[in-house]
């Protein structure tokens, strides 16, 4: 049975036979919760402290994805695509993978911490997915008027 559980901020289970966790975070950082959970696959968008805490979620044999490369892990197809997290290309905040993964046969899409409204060729390159997670903060994100 697949599970989704949220912990906060952008960090997401998702478990079935294996447990994929999303931009994990340390909690105290940003005042909430550590996650309560241990990856086998473990995704992180970007390299700031709110969204690469591997090691909180991180068990030995844990496999941590840190790229756009497609490849499939434990069974896991996971692709990413290269956008950025501010409206500038980049130049405020640097670049922000969003990853497009399946299990299950479900096609999930985590946008990480997008600062910008995706353009045509973003969005062909994500195509059609079952369950999005969409940043919706406004302050170092896009908003909710955004992600519409």
């Amino acid at each position: 049975m697949l599970r989704i559980r949220w912990h906060g901020h952008s960090c997401f289970e998702i478990t079935n036979k294996i447990t994929l966790v999303t931009d994990p975070h340390d909690g105290k950082s940003i005042g909430i919760h550590v996650p309560d959970v241990l990856g086998d696959i473990i995704l992180v968008s970007h390299n700031h402290y709110d969204h690469n805490s591997v090691e909180s979620v991180e068990k030995e044999e844990s496999i941590v994805v840190r790229d756009g490369r497609i490849k499939t892990v434990l069974g896991v197809k996971i692709r990413g695509v290269i956008s950025f997290h501010d409206e500038s290309a980049g130049r405020k905040r640097g670049e922000n993978i969003i990853y497009v993964f399946t299990m299950d046969n479900i096609s999930f899409c985590h946008l990480g911490d997008l600062g910008h409204e995706l353009d045509g060729d973003a969005v062909q390159q994500i195509g059609d997915v079952d369950v999005l997670f969409i940043p919706i903060g406004g302050n170092f994100t896009i908003d909710a008027e955004k992600s519409n």
